[in-house]
């Protein structure tokens, strides 16, 4: 299961199975979907966190699953059902990678296979000092199929394919090292930077945050002369709805733009300090 939170200007997604450490289940998959959903629904957000329970991200793909699909025969006619479930997690994938709002994974523990999947397609990776990430498919006669290329696009093919056809787990520095992590913090100060993190979130007007992902995404999926045209009708279009006026007419009076809000969701003057999403 998944627990969702949507607190202020910031969605919790919390993967909840720590008997498995977190491995994927089908209610997973459509409980994260939902989770962008949410999240892309309210102008306000600013970022998704995903991080897991229990001490662990995520250990990849539910095996009880997988034994249920082979125990199954392929049909003899249309699609394998092997391979629609295999890309079912690639349209999850695909999401959280597009996703409108910025994203964060907070990576305690495992990360294995498909959790590698979902922090290589989120905008920023926290890694606890303990944290491990590994693709040990190969190993187990599959191939890592959806988050290949994912992976790939974060930290570069070589790099991807080195990991991949070894299976060779990394620990936290090495993975900030290849560039699987972005930042690597020991004990509290891991929740510590989560929460510097959101504030700095927190000051950005929330229309930029999205304007910024959606000429980016353009930057990787169009021609450069229409990106630049995507990125000129978001610059009009911040110019025009008066948010550039207040952050101008903020910084000339040395105050809070109105889009301010903290991590704990409140406005700067508001004296609550409970970041949730952190796993007891």
């Amino acid at each position: 299961m998944m627990q969702i939170r949507l607190h202020g200007a910031f969605v919790f997604a919390t993967l909840s199975a720590p008997a498995t450490r977190n491995a994927l289940t089908d209610g997973m998959v459509t409980d994260l979907l939902e989770a962008i959903d949410r999240a892309e629904a309210h102008p306000d957000t600013r970022a998704l966190v995903l991080r897991g329970s229990g001490g662990h991200f995520c250990s990849g793909g539910d095996f009880s699953r997988f034994r249920a699909l082979i125990a199954a025969p392929a049909p003899a006619v249309g699609a394998d059902p092997i391979a629609t479930f295999n890309r079912a997690f690639g349209t999850l994938l695909l999401r959280l990678h597009g996703a409108r709002v910025v994203t964060v994974a907070v990576v305690e523990g495992a990360a294995m296979g498909g959790g590698v999947g979902l922090a290589a397609c989120c905008d920023f990776v926290l890694a606890a000092g303990s944290a491990q990430f590994g693709m040990p498919e190969a190993t187990l006669g599959l191939p890592p199929a959806q988050i290949a290329p994912f992976v790939a696009a974060r930290i570069g093919e070589g790099a991807a394919l080195r990991l991949m056809v070894t299976g060779r787990r990394v620990k936290a520095a090495d993975a900030m090292a290849c560039g699987l992590a972005d930042e690597v913090h020991e004990g509290d100060a891991l929740d510590q930077r989560l929460h510097g993190l959101l504030a700095e979130l927190g000051r950005a007007e929330p229309a930029s945050l999205r304007s910024i992902k959606a000429i980016l995404h353009a930057r990787r999926t169009r021609p450069l002369p229409d990106t630049l045209d995507i990125a000129a009708t978001h610059f009009a279009s911040a110019l025009r709805s008066g948010t550039a006026s207040e952050g101008l007419a903020a910084l000339s009076a040395k105050r809070a733009a109105n889009w301010v809000v903290t991590p704990d969701g409140n406005t700067p003057t508001d004296s609550s300090s409970t970041l949730p999403g952190s796993p007891t």
